[in-house]
């Protein structure tokens, strides 16, 4: 098996961290995606560094993490540059000799990084097909040049907390996020829940930190609990004893690590029909899209209702929670997907990729160009976009 020297390179020193943050004491989706991908590909037999803002050289899960003031030179199969927070700004890049076979850009949101015009990279790694045509509509990107690749989400911990049977609370609600997102929606919702069914409660996980922002405790209150930032392992075990997990927002989010981890964790999944949770959630299937103003009374109303609904239909709660539990996007086939795309590109084949003893090569629906069928679905090679299922 082909294997690869890869280096990721993320300048924001707004949070010092390393490889064992995100499962310690828990940290933003930016590193923890990064911080996953990382071990992933090492566990994919990869050899794997981090040149980060990290307190001192070390090797973490098999990956090297290097302190940003000691990197001058950058020598690799492929380079990853990411940037998700401080002044979304890659231009230190420029200070550091790079000599690699394959330079990506990892973007991480609807901002474009600072020196996206100055820094040389070959492809655009984009979180969704959302992501994806703001990248091509919004910063004039070509489509070829854009490849689109989901977070992925550790099973391990998920896989431990069902080990230990942990016990499902029916009534339990769950909020992990930053506030700004919809927490204010999140307990509104909950409000009206109560005033019918005084037994349901929600817990809410994450908090200001998540940006690196100063702690800002949230009252207690009647029906509320906050735990505020805990390490990924804990947090699978909490999610797996919550039913219902609320993301009602109008931020236009790049991708939603809290859809997927809450259905890997087979809570039911209420989300905003914005950015790109209609691409991971298939309505009253493995989840529920809730239409409208996150803020009016109507649809606050509409999840409220829904949630109650569910709460006297026990087979069709059985029935949704089954489906989001089979959520596909688990780190080590996103590792897959990435070495997929590599292999093609450092290939120069077709576009047919074999997978799992399958020699496929299909044609996008939207653009007509080949399609690389990899471990999680289909990868167009023209125009970029990704689908889970071959007719999108």
């Amino acid at each position: 098996m082909t294997s690869y020297t890869v280096v990721f390179y993320c300048p924001d020193r707004h949070i010092q961290y390393d490889g064992r943050m995100p499962y310690r004491i828990g940290v933003g989706g930016g590193i923890t995606s990064r911080v996953r991908m990382a071990r992933a590909l090492q566990r994919a037999g990869h050899i794997v560094k981090m040149a980060v803002n990290c307190e001192r050289r070390q090797i973490i899960d098999g990956v090297e993490y290097l302190p940003l003031d000691e990197v001058n030179k950058i020598q690799a199969d492929v380079l990853i540059l990411n940037t998700s927070g401080d002044s979304l700004d890659l231009t230190p890049v420029l200070a550091i000799e790079v000599d690699t076979r394959l330079t990506i850009v990892w973007i991480s949101g609807t901002a474009a990084p600072k020196g996206l015009d100055r820094v040389k990279w070959d492809f655009i790694y984009a979180k969704s097909n959302f992501l994806q045509k703001v990248a091509h509509e919004e910063w004039s990107i070509p489509e070829a040049r854009i490849f689109v690749c989901y977070n992925g989400f550790d099973q391990e911990p998920y896989l431990q907390a069902e080990r230990q049977r942990h016990h499902r609370d029916p009534h339990r609600l769950v909020y992990f996020s930053h506030p700004s997102k919809g927490l204010d929606t999140a307990k509104a919702i909950l409000w009206q829940i109560r005033a019918k069914d005084p037994r349901f409660r929600l817990a809410i996980y994450g908090g200001n930190q998540l940006w690196g922002q100063p702690e800002a405790p949230i009252a207690s209150e009647d029906g509320i609990e906050y735990l505020g930032m805990i390490g990924q392992e804990r947090l699978a075990k909490e999610l797996i004893a919550c039913s219902y997990s609320l993301s009602l927002q109008s931020r236009r989010e790049p991708f939603g690590m809290v859809i997927t981890e809450a259905m890997r964790a087979g809570c039911i999944v209420l989300a905003s029909p914005v950015g790109a949770y209609p691409e991971l959630i298939r309505d009253g299937e493995d989840g529920f899209l809730i239409e409208g103003d996150h803020e009016a009374e109507d649809t606050r109303s509409c999840a409220a209702e829904l949630i109650l609904a569910l709460a006297e239909n026990p087979q069709m709660r059985a029935y949704v929670r089954r489906n989001a539990r089979e959520v596909i996007w688990d780190t080590d086939s996103m590792a897959s997907v990435w070495k997929g795309h590599w292999d093609w590109l450092f290939g120069g084949d077709s576009g047919t990729v074999i997978v799992h003893g399958f020699d496929r090569l299909d044609h996008c629906p939207w653009c007509g160009a080949e399609r690389l069928w990899l471990a999680d679905g289909y990868h167009c090679t023209q125009c970029g976009r990704y689908s889970r299922f071959r007719y999108a």
